[in-house]
């Protein structure tokens, strides 16, 4: 049974974190103007959202539902994005924002991987796909820095 949890917690972790990053994307794909960035973060979104529907299927088969970040981190990160762009939406700093968001993202799955090792194989495999494609976001967004 405590298997079960476990391996329900660090699923609703990789959700969270995905969803989290396409919330952002959709927040700040509004202000891009630059039709090569909008088509990378059109392209990052749909990889994040497929990593929150493997989650969800994954949480489905230990008969549980996703959980979402709490309203208030949700409604930090919007505000944190709409400031963060109010005077500046240059691909330069959008990427940079993307960048810091994929950074923090790496760091906090990377620390899951390691809190819940006992989680099998399969389940952790979604924890390090999720890594492997913000550590890609970094690259792509990097082409964006002036």
């Amino acid at each position: 049974m405590a298997e079960n949890i476990r391996n329900a917690e660090f699923l609703n972790m990789v959700y969270q974190n995905a969803q989290m990053a396409a919330d952002s994307i959709s927040v700040v794909s509004q202000k891009v103007q630059d039709e090569h960035l909008l088509s990378d973060l059109q392209t990052q979104h749909q990889q994040y959202s497929a990593i929150t529907a493997k989650a969800t299927a994954e949480l489905a088969n230990e008969s549980k539902m996703p959980k979402e970040k709490n309203i208030v981190a949700q409604t930090a990160a919007r505000s944190g994005i709409q400031m963060n762009t109010l005077m500046d939406k240059t691909p330069d700093h959008i990427a940079e924002i993307m960048i810091q968001g994929s950074m923090m993202g790496i760091i906090d799955m990377t620390r899951a991987i390691k809190q819940y090792e006992d989680v099998p194989k399969n389940i952790k495999a979604l924890g390090y796909e999720l890594v492997t494609v913000e550590e890609n976001n970094v690259q792509r967004m990097k082409n964006y820095l002036g």
